[in-house]
């Protein structure tokens, strides 16, 4: 199929059906998508395309920090450098411009699928999901009604579950636990496994012991100032990033980690495993799910179903986490 094909078969110019495939913005709205949608139900792909086997969108729920080193910078690492390995184009672009319409834009930039990160449900995004028309792989988000959408994310419940079991073992009782976002599926799950390894343990929930930040580092410092008053020996964050501000935090008001407050994270950042922190953490394999969520839009490229993938974690035990000293 070539651009004089596509000319004729939608009654255009080779000179409009060029505009309307480069993104030209000098031709009518209806006209260019119009030869867009048709070149993209014949698999045109121009010959700028065909030094590579495709382009590849990878999409971000809010606007992007270039500061950002957390789970989420990791994951769209590896998946952009496995994409680049098999010889696809990714661009990488955020969906919180106001206005952004994830068909269209998809469309209009010749895009075989996309993998989106950091999507709430209360994205204007989230609607246009059950639409669309592109393979699509969402991080930590599941849609069971959409063929076209796979999602992919780490066993959340049970690596919270895991660290308050842990935590239980060596004493604790008074466990707090600091989330992301109320509105992300991450923080639900997370919190659900906090709740349930309280319960396995027999010790009662309190919803004063639970702060909800956005899993920065700055949250976990604001944790540690809403907690400073309270009745607790351990805590479990929903973050490294968290982790740390909470122990700098805890530190400044004179208390040691872990002599006399244990902390456990969840990502295993390479910059938390070291000194000043050695932080006990849940890991992630960042690798693992950006190679996996880009095998998995590929294979939905090439016609394969939908798939639902979600990846254990690991308890690291390290030197923010001690037994509890009883105190007679």
């Amino acid at each position: 199929m070539t651009i004089q094909d596509i000319a004729q078969k939608m009654n255009v110019s080779i000179a409009t059906a060029s505009k309307a495939l480069n993104g030209s913005s000098d031709i009518a709205e209806d006209t260019r998508r119009q030869i867009r949608e048709y070149a993209a139900q014949v698999g045109y792909r121009s010959r700028k395309s065909l030094s590579c086997n495709g382009r590849l969108a990878l999409l971000w729920g809010k606007e992007i920090q270039s500061g950002d080193f957390g789970a989420l910078a990791k994951i769209a690492e590896a998946f952009c450098k496995t994409a680049q390995q098999e010889r696809y184009e990714v661009v990488v672009k955020t969906m919180a411009e106001e206005g952004f319409r994830l068909n269209d834009y998809l469309a209009d930039h010749h895009f075989y699928g996309a993998f989106l990160l950091d999507l709430n449900f209360f994205s204007p995004v989230y609607a246009q999901l059950k639409k669309t028309r592109y393979p699509l792989v969402l991080l930590d988000n599941y849609l069971t009604d959409n063929e076209r959408i796979s999602g992919i994310g780490s066993e959340n419940i049970l690596s919270t579950e895991c660290a308050v079991d842990y935590l239980v073992s060596l004493g604790h009782k008074k466990i707090a636990f600091l989330d992301g976002e109320r509105q992300s599926l991450v923080s639900a799950e997370r919190l659900a496994g906090y709740i349930l390894g309280l319960s396995k343990n027999s010790i009662e929930y309190r919803c004063e012991l639970t702060y909800f930040g956005d899993f920065s580092r700055r949250a976990g410092s604001d944790a540690a100032e809403y907690f400073h008053c309270k009745d607790f020996t351990a805590a479990v964050c929903a973050s490294d990033l968290m982790a740390a501000g909470l122990i700098d935090r805890l530190r400044e008001y004179g208390k040691r980690v872990p002599e006399d407050i244990s902390v456990v994270g969840f990502d295993d950042l390479e910059v938390f495993r070291l000194p000043p922190y050695r932080l006990t953490t849940l890991r992630q394999d960042f690798d693992q799910i950006g190679e996996k969520a880009f095998r998995i839009l590929e294979s939905m490229i090439k016609g394969q179903p939908s798939q639902r993938c979600v990846l254990g974690c690991t308890l690291l035990p390290r030197g923010t986490t001690r037994k509890l000293e009883e105190v007679f």
